[in-house]
């Protein structure tokens, strides 16, 4: 990125590991459904991937929260 993005934590402090500074592309395969995503990257500590509210409204999977399953339909 020309400018890197601030990340901040629900409690409204800046995150540790810093600014978003690059974005990705890659195709994501799941349950049949075949899909190119760009995503902004960060570091996150132990956390892979943190799924934003656009993404979640877009795609409406089901979510489990008690044993943390996510199902796209």
């Amino acid at each position: 990125l020309e400018t890197s993005i601030p990340v901040y934590n629900v409690d409204g402090t800046l995150n540790a590991g810093g600014c978003i500074t690059h974005k990705c592309s890659f195709v994501v395969e799941y349950q049949g459904h075949r899909k190119r995503v760009t995503a902004e990257a960060t570091q996150l500590g132990k956390i892979n991937l943190i799924l934003g509210w656009t993404w979640l409204f877009k795609h409406n999977p089901e979510i489990n929260w008690q044993t943390g399953v996510v199902t796209l339909s």
